[in-house]
């Protein structure tokens, strides 16, 4: 995806000359007359930092976003586009199947607000002015007069908050259906931090102390859907304040927030629940402080080790990645996150079979996955991970005559609930958008994204160790760059990356009957010795092809960072269900997609002959 504020850095000052041709303005003494209002001595100039122009008159600024919405009949995504292409870059995508919600306007009566409304506000010190300067009207809702909260969204109302006085504070309410955005938008500087609260009163209190760039979330803190609705114009802040209430919701709103948005500093008071009542009690001043106290805290780059959150190994582990395969999460004690495993395994021997288990598993758990699939197409990763997910029920699959032989496929609505259970869980890197053998920058940006915004924790490479054979020229080095990238990548995201490899060639297979382990050692792992080097955890999955085998695969554990022990792990393999499995980790397992306990099966599709496998 293009990144906003990237792209207007390089465009730099090219931007000045597209607005000032575009608008018909002329510079005199560096100064242009504001298109804003009536301007009869020039008093907007240039603000090289911000890339834009800005009034010293009004306060309103203009950069290349701007101009090309609001004079070119852009939307935001449009004028992004229009960046790159001056830049000569180009968008690539997450590939996400889940459907945009289509939201309806408002449509709404307001007047300007009575006086018994100002007094109330009045009471909690907040003026007259701010409430007119924050355009803050009156309605009625539910028989009852209401303060109007107005939210805007490239000069549209896409969205309406009601408040009515209560005694004890302000009961809220929304228009229903509508876009749930930031409330203050339209006033903010893009340059500057943004401050975030829970709620309108405190970003007026915020507002009125002198610090302008406020906004306040929709909904409450249980609501994160404005983040992405407002995704694009989110990009081009670079540092965001959570001024959080002191509470338990509080503080998970914030820590939500931080998770999903780039540098972000969190800042509740000392005091008291929140902003409003800081403003009450303790002034205008007090706020201030506590804002540029966070506005000047030491910058990203460098960490005072005394203000580092204290982490214990046990609370690290209940964060942790379940594989599955339980004695090896035993023996490991789960995947941590900021850590880089590398599963390595011969062709045909296991190692699809295993990533899928784990991703099943992980799915189940409600970690969100991404995958990258060098090998398997969409259809086929589907195909393969919907029918471990289904199990042995014959009943859930239907028998359909082939050209060659019959075949065993799952029935329509066994995958409509599949799909319903994992929605929103699972995503694929669109091999489509043809970006990883062009710039990796652009892979690891799609990375981020599924990070950020949608919350993945578990990324799985398979395979593109390989792709990076065909761009490079010294081959050796550009996997270990790519290694590193991969373990950046776990550590500055907060998240579990594993990456699929194969080993050299000419290690032979497994054969004899009694082989009690696998033969491959981390040094086996194909290419530079640095992979096995950067990594955290090495898995070997092989197959064991002895006649009379007592096992069908060994999982072996080659390096972890908990232990340090290898561990041989035995395991057999199930045709009908595509899982290994043993004692300890079963074959049949109940991944939760058959909640809904009315779910009929077409009768179209029931026969009474054997299903193949």
């Amino acid at each position: 995806m293009l990144d906003a504020v990237e792209l207007k850095e390089d465009l730099g000052q090219r931007a000045k000359e597209i607005i000032l041709s575009g608008l018909g303005l002329r510079e005199i003494k560096k100064m242009v007359s504001c298109p804003f209002h009536t301007d009869k001595k020039p008093s907007m100039s240039w603000f090289a930092k911000g890339m834009m122009y800005r009034c010293n008159s009004c306060g309103e600024q203009i950069d290349i976003y701007r101009y090309y919405q609001d004079y070119e009949n852009m939307s935001f995504c449009e004028a992004v586009e229009k960046v790159g292409e001056l830049v000569g870059k180009s968008g690539v995508h997450l590939q996400n199947k889940t459907s945009k919600k289509i939201y309806k306007f408002p449509n709404i009566k307001t007047i300007e607000l009575t006086d018994s409304l100002i007094s109330y506000m009045d009471k909690r010190k907040i003026t007259k002015q701010t409430l007119n300067e924050l355009n803050v009207k009156q309605g009625r809702f539910a028989n009852k007069d209401v303060y109007v909260f107005q939210y805007f969204k490239g000069g549209k109302l896409v969205f309406v908050s009601y408040r009515e006085a209560i005694k004890g504070g302000l009961k809220g309410g929304c228009e229903l259906d509508t876009m749930p955005i930031l409330w203050g938008m339209e006033h903010i500087d893009m340059s500057k931090p943004l401050v975030i609260t829970e709620g309108q009163p405190d970003a007026m209190a915020i507002y009125q102390s002198g610090y302008k760039n406020v906004v306040s979330v929709p909904s409450g803190s249980n609501n994160l859907t404005w983040i992405d609705n407002c995704w694009e114009w989110l990009q081009c802040i670079k540092e965001f304040i959570v001024y959080a209430d002191n509470d338990k919701p509080g503080f998970e709103m914030a820590d939500k927030i931080k998770m999903k948005l780039k540098n972000v500093k969190i800042i509740t008071s000392e005091k008291h629940k929140d902003a409003n009542e800081d403003l009450y009690y303790e002034g205008e001043k007090y706020i201030l402080e506590l804002i540029n106290k966070a506005i000047n805290e030491v910058p990203e780059g460098l960490i005072e080790v005394s203000q580092l959150e204290y982490k214990s190994n046990i609370e690290i582990q209940s964060n942790g990645i379940e594989t599955g395969f339980i004695e090896y999460d035993e023996h490991v004690e789960d995947w941590k996150e900021q850590e880089l495993t590398i599963i390595f395994g011969r062709n045909g021997e296991g190692k699809t079979t295993f990533i899928s288990q784990v991703i099943a598993h992980n799915l189940m758990k409600n970690t969100k996955v991404f995958l990258y699939s060098g090998e398997m197409s969409e259809h086929k990763i589907q195909d393969w991970l919907y029918k471990q997910i289904a199990g042995n029920k014959d009943d859930y699959f239907r028998f359909i005559q082939c050209k060659y032989k019959s075949k065993a496929e799952l029935k329509p609505n066994i995958i409509t609930e599949i799909k319903k259970w994992h929605q929103d869980k699972f995503y694929l890197f669109d091999r489509s958008s043809d970006k990883v053998s062009k710039k990796m920058d652009d892979f690891f940006k799609i990375m981020g994204i599924a990070a950020d915004r949608y919350g993945v924790k578990l990324f799985v490479i398979d395979n593109l160790m390989s792709k990076l054979e065909e761009v490079a020229d010294e081959l050796y080095s550009a996997q270990a760059n790519f290694i590193q990238s991969c373990k950046n990548f776990a550590i500055s995201n907060n998240v579990h990356v594993v990456l699929l490899a194969h080993p050299n060639k000419g290690k032979g297979e497994i054969k004899t009957d009694d082989a009690q382990e696998g033969n491959l050692d981390k040094l086996d792992i194909s290419g530079s010795n640095n992979i096995a080097n950067k990594a955290d955890n090495i898995i070997a999955i092989e197959r064991n092809f002895g006649d009379n085998a007592e096992c069908d695969a060994f999982i072996t554990s080659l390096k972890d960072r908990e232990s340090g022990i290898r561990k041989v792990i035995r395991m057999n393999f199930s045709k009908k269900t595509l899982r290994f499995y043993n004692d300890r980790t079963k074959e049949i397992v109940n991944y939760g997609w058959e909640k809904n306990k009315n779910m009929e099966l077409n009768p179209n599709y029931v026969t009474d002959e054997p299903i193949p496998y």
